[in-house]
C-alpha cells in the first residue's frame, strides 16, 4: 500500500506509527511545507519517502492532517491530483465548512470527513506516538457521500487502530465539538496568556503554581 501523509506532526506522524505497526506491505510518503519536519521524519523512521503533489497519483490512500484553514484550500487541491481508486481522509477538528467546500468535487467520492479525536500539547513529528488512537473516538461525517469500497478501506484501518467510530452530520458535530474541545483550548489560551502578562518573570507563575494551573494551562502549550 502506498500512503501519503501531508502535514507530519503529531496527528500524521502518530497515524505512520500505528500504520508502520499493522501494515508490513506500506510504504509512507511524506509531504510537509516545513522541509525540517520532513528531514526529522525521514531521521525518525516515520516516512520512507520525501514526497510532493505531484506524486499523489501513485497513491491507495492520503492522509491530511494540516490546520483546518488550510485544508479547506488544499484538500480540492489534493483531489484533484489522486486517482479514482483512492481514499483520502483529514483529521480536521470542524466539518462543515470542508464538506460544504468539497459538495460538488468531482471527486467528492473519494474523500471521507473524519475527525480523530486524540492529540497532545506537543507538535512536530518528534511528538508523534504510537498507540496514539488506540480507545479513541473518531467521528465521521456524510459518510454517504463516500465511495463504498473506499470508506471500508478507510473504516477497516480505522477499526485495526482501535478506534471507536461515531457517525454524525458536519453541524452537529461542530456544535458539539465547540462546547467540549474549543471551548477548553480558548479557556487555556486566555489564562496562560493573562497571567504571563501580569507576570513577566514566568519561572516566578511556576514556582507559585499548584497542579491545578498546570493542568488547566496545559492546553495553551500548543
Amino acid at each position: 500500500m502506498k500512503l501519503f501523509i501531508i502535514g507530519i506532526g503529531l496527528i500524521g506522524g502518530s497515524f505512520a506509527k500505528d500504520i508502520k505497526r499493522l501494515r508490513s506491505d506500506v510504504k509512507i510518503y511524506g509531504i510537509d511545507s516545513n522541509p525540517e519536519h520532513l528531514e526529522e521524519a525521514m531521521a525518525l523512521n516515520i516516512i520512507d519517502i520525501k514526497s510532493s503533489y505531484d506524486e499523489l497519483g501513485q497513491a491507495d490512500m492520503v492522509i491530511v492532517s494540516i490546520p483546518v484553514d488550510v485544508l479547506v484550500t488544499e484538500l480540492p487541491k489534493i483531489l484533484n491530483a489522486v486517482n479514482d481508486d483512492c481514499v483520502v481522509f483529514d483529521g480536521g477538528s470542524t466539518k462543515n465548512l470542508i464538506c460544504e467546500t468539497l459538495n460538488d468535487h468531482p471527486k467528492r467520492r473519494n474523500y471521507l470527513a473524519a475527525h480523530p479525536i486524540a492529540g497532545t500539547e506537543f507538535s512536530g513529528p518528534s511528538a508523534a506516538i504510537e498507540g496514539l488512537y488506540e480507545g479513541k473516538t473518531n467521528i465521521i461525517c456524510e459518510v454517504e457521500k463516500t465511495a463504498f469500497k473506499l470508506q471500508e478501506r478507510a473504516l477497516e484501518l480505522f477499526q485495526n487502530m482501535g478506534m471507536r467510530i461515531r457517525y454524525m452530520n458536519p453541524e452537529a458535530h461542530d456544535k458539539h465539538i465547540a462546547y467540549v474541545s474549543h471551548l477548553s483550548h480558548i479557556s487555556s489560551f486566555m489564562l496562560g496568556k493573562t497571567v504571563i502578562e501580569k507576570e513577566k518573570n514566568e519561572r516566578d507563575i511556576f514556582d507559585m503554581a499548584g497542579s491545578g494551573f498546570e493542568s488547566t494551562v496545559r492546553l495553551a502549550k500548543s
